[in-house]
């Protein structure tokens, strides 16, 4: 398994869960609009980043958006669950080709998992998340894809034609949470402008953007405050904005950090 960074975005029971009061009202009623949709039990994305040239991994950066219960999450970390998820292991699920967003791959009966990625489904089943798991890719206008998960109990009714009753809507819901967590990121842009910032201006965007005061964040990384400060203001020089709101707008908007609100709990 290689490396990564992975940013938790968590609304359990489709609560407000860990999201700061202000950024929460949007996200969550979008996801409480694409489970009244799709009729689903759960859903989670993540963004993935298409290998670097010359590398077959994905960057290591991983933002995953959940709606799974807590209790699920707690023994996903606990089994170490996050090594053997399919839709954690980069587009392996879904190689380049012109067809792939919108594609649906259907992970509870799929022939090429590995027994590891089969027995963390039927854990998943037996402890009441559903018993169809079908993974949705999407693209962004910028090439940046992911892959959405939905879980759904569909009793005795028939998988198959289940499946196809749901295509267009899976596909639609997919594409709507995707473009809303990533729809201005553009990968290339934003890493020619991460490698104009430092690793602690990024972390301290990072923060401010989760609604972090100064002294906050300097708590949180081991710093004084007036070196925060110093970091923001750095950061807003490089990126030609007025001031701190603008500056971590920009940010987001290029993708050099992701989606506000984001936990690291069970990290």
């Amino acid at each position: 398994m290689y490396p990564m960074n992975l940013e938790l975005t968590h609304f359990p029971d489709f609560q407000k869960g860990l999201f700061k009061e202000t950024v929460a009202g949007d996200t969550l009623e979008m996801l409480r609009d694409v489970k009244h949709q799709v009729d689903c039990q759960y859903l989670a994305h993540i963004g993935h980043p298409e290998p670097r040239p010359g590398a077959d991994v994905v960057d290591e950066h991983l933002p995953l958006l959940t709606t799974y219960p807590v209790s699920w999450m707690l023994r996903y970390f606990a089994k170490d669950y996050i090594k053997i998820d399919p839709i954690m292991q980069g587009m392996s699920l879904f190689p380049p080709r012109a067809d792939a967003p919108g594609t649906i791959r259907n992970l509870t009966s799929e022939p090429a998992l590995a027994p590891a990625a089969t027995h963390y489904f039927r854990d998943a089943q037996r402890r009441g998340l559903g018993n169809l798991y079908l993974a949705v890719c999407a693209t962004n206008p910028f090439g940046f894809r992911g892959i959405t998960l939905f879980t759904f109990d569909t009793g005795d009714e028939d998988q198959t034609a289940f499946i196809e009753r749901k295509r267009k809507q899976l596909s639609a819901a997919s594409a709507r949470v995707h473009n809303a967590l990533h729809g201005s990121r553009n990968p290339a842009l934003a890493a020619i402008i991460a490698n104009l910032l430092t690793k602690r201006e990024i972390d301290c965007l990072f923060w401010a953007a989760n609604g972090k005061t100064d002294g906050e964040i300097g708590e949180i990384l081991n710093i004084a405050r007036w070196t925060v400060v110093t970091y923001l203001q750095n950061a807003k020089n490089k990126l030609g904005c007025s001031n701190r709101t603008s500056t971590v707008a920009t940010a987001l908007a290029l993708g050099v950090i992701d989606i506000p609100a984001v936990a690291k709990a069970y990290l």
